[in-house]
């Protein structure tokens, strides 16, 4: 029995040394790692390689940007100290000295030269850089850097805060192999990728900002928000992200638990095919609008949380419009508009959607709602590859799909989706209004606040007019932390400082 016992207390030793973690608002001293759950593995560690909002999360702890985004989406330093426009048309960045990237190779201005070329050349970060001039930019000593844009553009700063810099040295060398050792000049150090598990992380003592109060920093994959709640709950993890609504009411009654949420930039809509019949019918579109109830919808999906959307930008974003009349629901007015738009009897549609559980209770909450006009709603539901290959290529009638105004400004937020002839990733709804595109370039083109605010808000009661999305949700950001921890903010864009974490103790 003795021996048995001696084997039992040597594995439970071994489980709490391996886990890194104690029971939440233990009161316990200062670990050395700190380990974070999320819903998914990211697809790439290159910092110009594919930007999901699993990669991209990462990527923020690995690397720099030229400048930082604020919580009230205001611009901050980053790797650049200051800044200035000489004109409309060239921004001299000026670099931090002293800075090292996490193999020690010192950071100039060549590898901001380097980085804005070799996004400019990926298909994931081009959206960054598109507007520079690539012959006219260069550096001007080892701190200085001469930024020449082909045009105005207002929102250039903003999506700066998105570029991330890498060594150019490092880079070269590694080529392909480069996203299996990434370096950067962030707060953590690449260690080691436990495929399908978990990403571990050292923390970059010379780092220029912030330097994080433990040694190490483990990323887990944990697919189901229940088992990230239960793992906060438990003390297997520090921090959880991605909390999903079912899960947040017995977090929040857990008192060794600190719940953390923020209204972010991402929404969920019911697109429409603009191009095709019966979509391109905008008195069909509206119709289709009025009769869905989407206060019922969000409150049986998301529990309360996040928000009703009135329009396309969710009111985090810089430039939102807060006098936006949405759709309400109004059957009669429905009937109405089917009526003139050829249909009084009622139509059958198709709903193609992605088989995830949240898609799939919109689509039965739509379903049955629109039957109250005579809509007939098939639902076509698939995986979720298959799903966005068949929106990418236009064989859809009515979709369901999210988008995230990853730049917390009102350009990403309306260009990508809605200007006339953008990628079909983007413009999926295959949207086109000639007076939309034409204040969408006034403000991308302007630097002055007014200007871009008028033309965005106009922008927006146009395209609520013509109705290309059911404007469904608004998205909240919400993580949970162990009580015996503060200093981690949840983020709009999904990007977490983890480098801010500290013990209360």
């Amino acid at each position: 029995m003795k021996k048995i016992f001696a084997l039992v207390l040597t594995a439970i030793m071994t489980v709490s040394v391996l886990s890194g973690c104690g029971k939440a608002g233990s009161g316990q001293s200062k670990k050395d790692t700190i380990v974070v759950a999320t819903s998914s593995e990211p697809k790439s560690l290159d910092a110009h390689g594919p930007n999901d909002s699993d990669s991209t999360l990462l990527h923020h702890q690995i690397y720099d940007t030229l400048v930082k985004q604020k919580e009230d989406n205001t611009i901050a330093p980053g790797l650049a100290e200051k800044w200035e426009y000489k004109d409309d048309t060239t921004l001299t960045l000026h670099i931090r000295k002293g800075v090292k990237f996490h193999n020690g190779e010192a950071l100039d201005a060549s590898d901001i030269i380097y980085t804005i070329k070799r996004a400019h050349g990926s298909s994931f970060s081009n959206w960054i850089v598109s507007d520079v001039d690539l012959e006219k930019t260069k550096a001007i000593d080892e701190n200085t850097v001469e930024i020449k844009l082909l045009k105005p553009s207002g929102a250039f700063l903003s999506q700066l805060c998105f570029l991330y810099v890498v060594d150019e040295k490092t880079v070269t060398e590694a080529g392909e192999s480069y996203e299996e050792e990434p370096v950067g000049t962030g707060p953590f150090k690449f260690v080691q990728w436990h495929r399908g598990d978990r990403i571990e992380f050292e923390t970059n003592k010379e780092y220029w900002g912030t330097v994080p109060e433990f040694d190490k920093l483990t990323m887990r994959f944990i697919a189901e928000s229940s088992s990230r709640a239960m793992e906060i709950e438990s003390g297997g993890v520090d921090a959880a992200l991605r909390i999903a609504a079912n899960d947040i009411e017995g977090l929040e009654a857990d008192k060794n638990v600190t719940m953390i949420r923020s209204l972010g930039y991402g929404n969920t809509f019911v697109g429409f095919n603009c191009a095709k019949e019966p979509f391109n019918n905008k008195l069909l579109r509206q119709a289709i609008s009025y009769a869905l109830d989407k206060e019922a919808i969000v409150q049986a999906v998301y529990n309360g949380i996040g928000s009703v959307a009135e329009g396309p930008l969710s009111p985090s974003i810089w430039g939102y419009n807060p006098n936006l009349k949405g759709y309400k629901q109004n059957i009669e007015k429905a009937k109405e508009l089917l009526a003139k738009a050829g249909y009084p009897n009622g139509l059958e549609i198709t709903l193609t959607i992605s088989d995830s559980q949240e898609r799939v209770d919109i689509a039965e909450m739509i379903q049955n709602q629109l039957k109250q006009i005579n809509v007939t709603v098939n639902v076509e539901s698939m995986e979720n590859a298959t799903y966005l290959d068949k929106i990418i290529n236009g064989e859809f009638q009515m979709y369901i799909l999210g988008w995230s105004t990853n730049t917390g400004d009102a350009d990403y937020g309306l260009y990508e989706p809605f200007y006339t002839g953008r990628p079909a990733w983007s413009n999926t709804a295959r949207y086109s209004n000639k007076e939309v595109d034409k204040l969408l370039d006034l403000g991308r083109a302007s630097t002055e606040e007014k200007v871009r605010l008028d033309a965005y808000y106009k922008a927006q009661e146009l395209i609520v007019d013509d109705a290309p999305w059911v404007f469904l949700y608004n998205k909240e950001e919400t993580a949970a932390i162990n009580s015996n921890l503060e200093g981690l903010k949840s983020s709009p864009s999904g990007r977490y400082e983890f480098c801010e974490i500290k013990f209360k103790n």
